[in-house]
């Protein structure tokens, strides 16, 4: 499915646009991520919404009686969560196969997907639930570890999927493939295949361009490659990436998902990289523009006097 531009959508009648939330927490949030909670949470009972904490996270505010939900067993119809990109890269591996709308509140750095501020959320929360928002759809990575025709590993990223040295000391050498094609073979500290979410993180700090989000394209991007001439590819989604291990490369290779889930490859393997069949949905308040978050975030045009 073709990432969707943001679509604003208004309120229909009184009862709020989504009736179960759930909350993702940040571990370790601190009192910053109390305060958000207990404020997202008066305004979920304000609306009459019911909601509920992810079971395994720890109530940052004892005080307020929380009920549970499971992420294996989702029963909301709106996901929020409180943390940083990290936090949100990890809910969107686990939520995405459950089609469930997720909303970010940024106590992180950056936020690119987190892109809600913690002194906005009491106001972004009331207009959404009252039908008042943008939504969009991104597309997520499958990346398959293939060794001797049996499949050692297999999972998804939103931002990207990295193969890169096992030994900060030396290069990788390995060739990758499109379609059964060979592209080059190089000799590097790495590659970063990355979606227009993944974009802005790792790819972009290894001279990556920035991807729209609304375009159903991938980012091939090398890391510190042992070459002048070599740079970025942009491909279709729909393309096969496979990426091997080259017999007698001194460096050894890891596989990282979104830069949270990692695994050694040896020669011989076979890292394959497609287009995961479900994808995710974000909720933004009403407005949300792309490239004034650009802006915002990466400082441009930025004047001092």
């Amino acid at each position: 499915m073709k990432p969707s531009s943001p679509t604003t959508r208004q309120p229909s009648d009184s009862a709020p646009a989504f009736s179960r939330l759930g909350i993702i927490l940040k571990p370790d949030g601190g009192e910053a991520m109390a305060e958000v909670y207990r404020n997202l949470v008066a305004v979920a009972e304000a609306h009459g919404v019911e909601w509920a904490l992810e079971e395994d996270a720890e109530n940052p505010a004892p005080s307020i009686k929380a009920p549970r939900f499971s992420r294996d067993r989702i029963d909301r119809d709106l996901i929020v969560v409180i943390g940083g990109d990290g936090t949100m890269l990890n809910a969107a591996r686990s939520l995405c196969l459950h089609d469930v709308p997720i909303l970010g509140v940024n106590l992180g750095r950056l936020g690119f997907l987190a892109d809600v501020s913690p002194i906005e959320v009491q106001d972004h929360l009331s207009a959404i639930l009252e039908g008042r928002y943008s939504d969009e759809r991104r597309f997520l990575l499958q990346g398959s570890l293939m060794r001797n025709d049996t499949r050692i590993m297999e999972s998804v990223a939103l931002n990207d999927i990295t193969f890169k040295m096992r030994d900060p000391a030396r290069m990788v050498e390995f060739e990758m493939c499109i379609d059964g094609t060979l592209v080059n073979q190089q000799r590097s500290d790495g590659v970063v295949v990355c979606t227009p979410t993944g974009s802005t993180a790792y790819a972009l700090s290894a001279g990556g361009p920035l991807i729209a989000p609304d375009l159903h394209a991938v980012g091939i991007v090398s890391i510190c490659p042992h070459t002048l001439s070599y740079r970025p590819i942009v491909v279709d989604a729909r393309h096969l990436i496979e990426i091997r291990p080259v017999e007698g490369s001194r460096g050894g290779g890891v596989v990282s998902f979104d830069g949270q889930l990692n695994q050694p490859l040896e020669h011989g393997d076979v890292l394959a990289i497609s287009k995961y069949e479900h994808d995710i949905r974000l909720i933004h308040p009403a407005g949300h523009d792309h490239y004034s978050l650009l802006r915002d975030k990466l400082c441009w045009s930025e004047q001092k006097f």
